[in-house]
């Protein structure tokens, strides 16, 4: 039987050597690797040294190894026996620590036996006491057990199975298997299964069930049943095992259901969510991470930022990684990340993640697109310094207003005293002309400044785009901006206040001048929608625009 022994302790030893030394006749075990972790555990030496292979990877044997028809468990450890079950190749058959200890009673046995021959006188003695400790250990095994003789008639039954089923172990002998559970909640899974002893007996080879039960209450057992044979290789009793697996179904079921609830929460939350282990190689990467860089999920598990990344992201990565590691605890980053060409603000948390003992075992990254919020931050900063130069641009224009009343009033009388085609007469019309030119742009001002409820006029939309235009167009910001005109003469009067039109007309030009850097084209645009009856203003510049928001 092609045998793979997990654990390498003095058990396995022990198993060896009754292999080795032909004590296994009624189990002819063929041990094709012996597993541990522990490269000098004396069984995984003993192996060694007798030319039978081992490993320390118990995933790779069981998964590579052909034809595995017995897996010995040893180690003592019931994750190391579910992690078993979950890659255990079809067909094989275990035998985990709780029952591997009858190897051990078989060593003790042989050393009975050789002790019985020679001194044949304390035979019955000896065999006495190992029937009362084989006994005393069937006894101590806390799930059911029971052997039935080829009739599948009860021979033994342990403490265990005898407190279960009611029935003490001389009432118990001679009952069939449905007789013995008769009373308890396994009695018509008994019935169900009881042609599957034959199967046992026929091939000579354990099965293993689970049974699920609905009364009292929903319960799982585990069933297995393993044929015993004689020296000579014949099948003469049955081994059936009841194991309660009831709370392992349910806690997989928690834990399933709870990394189901995990993996929706990751993969439906927008923010950026990933998980590293300590050598930075991501664990877990949410699908909106994946569409920000148009990669898959799967290209990001097991790699590090360094790998999959921009250099100069991963190297920030990097850096507030070993941070939050080394203070053991979270951190708040304002980062930057460049995404097609366009920066990013994000806001992210990094903190540790630890294992059931407290101890660090990777990294947690929560990261939050915060750049629509940083824009509105930046407007409205915007908007404050322009509403106290407007209330500032009112107050200097009030100052303005007076000298050029004087100005215009000793211009005007001046041109009085000279002729029409005298040069002095020409000049001072200039002055007149330009003074009228600044107490309009004076005028435009303190009514662009002026805050008042909304005042509604009719007007034209041509002479509010002018007006703007006159305000904006000497200052520096536009000294190296070209503004385009193209007003419909066509276009009607319409109801609106002056003020808060000319407003949002001069915002649009500021916004424009500061996208284009003080540098390119702004186009003023007024037309007439005669199907839906309404006049547009459109303001357009050559900046390069408002960049998309990321996945």
């Amino acid at each position: 039987m092609k045998t793979v022994i997990i654990g390498g302790g003095k058990g396995c030893r022990a198993i060896i050597e009754l292999s080795l030394g032909g004590f296994l006749k009624e189990l002819p075990i063929d041990i094709c690797c012996v597993v541990d972790l522990d490269s000098n555990a004396p069984g995984l030496v003993f192996a060694r040294d007798r030319g039978l292979n081992t490993s320390s990877d118990m995933y790779a044997i069981l998964s590579s190894t052909p034809n595995i028809e017995l897996i010995i468990e040893l180690t003592g450890n019931d994750a190391v026996l579910e992690s078993i079950y979950k890659v255990m190749p079809p067909g094989a058959r275990l035998i985990d620590h709780t029952f591997a200890h009858i190897f051990w009673d078989l060593v003790n046995a042989q050393e009975d036996q050789r002790r019985q021959l020679r001194e044949i006188t304390d035979l019955e003695q000896k065999i006495e006491k190992e029937r009362h400790f084989l006994q005393s250990l069937f006894d101590t095994i806390p799930d059911p057990l029971v052997v039935l003789d080829r009739n599948k008639k009860t021979i033994k039954i342990n403490a265990s199975l005898s407190e279960f089923s009611g029935f003490s172990s001389d009432i118990a002998l001679g009952m069939t298997c449905d007789q013995l559970l008769s009373n308890t909640e396994l009695a018509d899974k008994c019935r169900e299964t009881a042609p599957l002893l034959d199967d046992v007996l026929q091939t000579g080879k354990p099965h293993t069930m689970v049974w699920r039960t609905n009364q009292p209450e929903e319960a799982y057992w585990e069933v297995t049943r393993t044929p015993i044979s004689d020296r000579n290789g014949n099948i003469e009793a049955i081994l059936g095992i009841w194991h309660r697996i009831t709370e392992k179904v349910k806690l997989r079921r928690e834990i399933e259901s709870a990394e189901q609830r995990f993996r929706s929460f990751i993969d439906s939350a927008i923010d950026w969510i990933s998980i590293k282990d300590l050598e930075g190689r991501y664990v877990i990467v949410n699908p909106a991470i994946a569409r920000a860089f148009h990669r898959k999920v799967d290209d990001f598990i097991g790699k590090t930022p360094n790998e999959i990344l921009p250099r100069d992201m991963a190297r920030t990565i990097r850096i507030h990684d070993q941070e939050v590691l080394a203070e053991k605890r979270h951190r708040t980053y304002d980062e930057v990340i460049p995404i097609d060409n366009h920066n990013y603000h994000f806001q992210t948390v990094r903190f540790p993640l630890t294992d059931y003992k407290g101890t660090i075992i990777g990294t947690c990254t929560i990261a939050r697109d915060v750049t629509s919020e940083k824009d509105l931050r930046d407007q409205l900063v915007q908007s404050t310094k322009l509403a106290a130069i407007g209330k500032l641009a009112a107050g200097v224009a009030h100052e303005i207003n007076n000298p050029l009343t004087g100005i215009l009033a000793y211009a005007e009388d001046m041109a009085e005293d000279f002729p029409a085609d005298d040069q002095h007469h020409k000049d001072l019309k200039i002055i007149i002309r330009e003074t009228m030119r600044c107490r309009e742009i004076v005028r435009n001002l303190l009514n662009f400044a002026r805050q008042e409820a909304p005042r509604l006029e009719t007007l034209s939309p041509n002479e509010v785009v002018n007006q703007a235009i006159m305000l904006v167009e000497r200052l520096p910001q536009f000294r190296n901006i070209n503004i385009e005109k193209r007003l419909e003469c066509e276009v009607p009067t319409i109801r609106s206040d002056p003020g808060q039109m000319q407003q949002v007309i001069l915002n649009l030009m500021l916004n424009a001048a500061e996208a284009m850097k003080e540098k390119g084209t702004i186009k003023l645009v007024t037309e007439y929608d005669q199907r839906h009856d309404k006049c547009i203003i459109s303001v357009e510049d050559t900046g390069p625009g408002i960049p998309g928001k990321p996945d």
